[in-house]
């Protein structure tokens, strides 16, 4: 079986220094283990000092640890190509009766448009319960990004609904028409895709709310904007039934001296909002210091401390 580990946080608050060291601690435990990066920013290979490919890439020779980094928008286009895009131009040419309601429904709803969130869906599709691998790491795209994926299953699945009613009415349409759907060669026609990525949102999204399997840890800082926006996230966590086991506040300054006129305010400011991120989050909160003198792999060793692994 194995075990979703997903980090996710504000843009610029360090979740991928730390799923880097959460992957370096599963593995250190003896877990074979993947840390996947899909934020289209990549830095796991800057984390650890190794170039990292679109394969699982070994990143150390002390552990069974390996890394891969994706490009969505490649990923998408390899596996699904411009399908929906074509669908949508087709039935517009052929004079099929569609309402402009039904096209701004499909294209808001995020088929072509949340690309990069069906390409991650389809990428924790080919890990669930992989052989080779018993933790999955994901250092996953900024809040907005993750947000839309957490909700993609559902929302995917209204706009697959509307793909699949387009399906339908070509189905009364000439064998001319028929062909032009993939129906005349051996090229899938496009309701065996739209069936494709409905199974597979339904399937992740089933994993995603397996709380024995798949676990959330949402990465933040002691400053304001920042717990407002790990709020806002837990709240979409909780109602996609998304298991959180804890919050890690970032980059916290140690043992400032009253004497430094800069870091002093700064450190009282993090000690208060620390403490309110204990009272307004009902989830335990993990502290992690600031790293400000390591870079690379040191800074991912200098944090493992402080990071769980699955």
């Amino acid at each position: 079986m194995t075990e979703f580990v997903l980090f996710g946080g504000k843009g610029g608050v360090g979740k991928t220094t730390l799923a880097a060291a959460a992957g370096l601690v599963s593995a250190r435990e003896g877990a074979r283990t993947l840390v996947v990066s899909t934020d289209p920013a990549h830095s796991i290979g800057d984390a650890y000092e190794c170039p990292v490919r679109e394969t699982p890439t070994r990143v150390t020779d002390e552990a069974n640890l390996f890394a891969l980094e994706i490009d969505p928008r490649e990923r998408f286009q390899e596996r699904y190509g411009n399908t929906f895009e074509k669908l949508l131009s087709d039935v517009q040419s052929l004079g099929v009766d569609l309402s402009s309601d039904d096209v701004g429904a499909v294209s808001e709803e995020g088929l072509v448009p949340g690309a990069d969130e069906v390409a991650v869906l389809d990428l924790f599709a080919e890990y669930n319960d992989h052989p080779n691998w018993e933790v999955v790491v994901f250092d996953t795209a900024p809040t907005g990004h993750t947000l839309r994926l957490l909700q993609l299953p559902d929302v995917m699945n209204t706009t697959l609904g509307r793909v699949l009613a387009l399906r339908d009415q070509f189905s009364s349409v000439t064998s001319t028409v028929g062909s032009l759907l993939g129906r005349g060669d051996d090229s899938p026609s496009y309701g065996d895709q739209a069936d494709q990525l409905e199974q597979l949102t339904e399937e992740v999204g089933e994993r995603l709310r397996d709380d024995d399997r798949t676990t959330f840890r949402a990465v933040t800082l002691a400053e304001r904007m920042s717990l407002e926006e790990t709020d806002r996230l837990l709240a979409e966590l909780e109602s996609n039934e998304i298991a959180v086991d804890g919050v890690l506040v970032n980059k916290l300054l140690q043992d400032a001296s009253e004497d430094c006129p800069t870091c002093w305010p700064r450190y009282q400011e993090q000690l208060k909002l620390l403490a309110e991120a204990r009272d307004r989050f009902e989830l335990p909160v993990r502290e992690v210091p600031l790293v400000a003198d390591k870079q690379g792999l040191d800074r991912v060793e200098a944090v493992t401390e402080f990071v769980d692994g699955a």
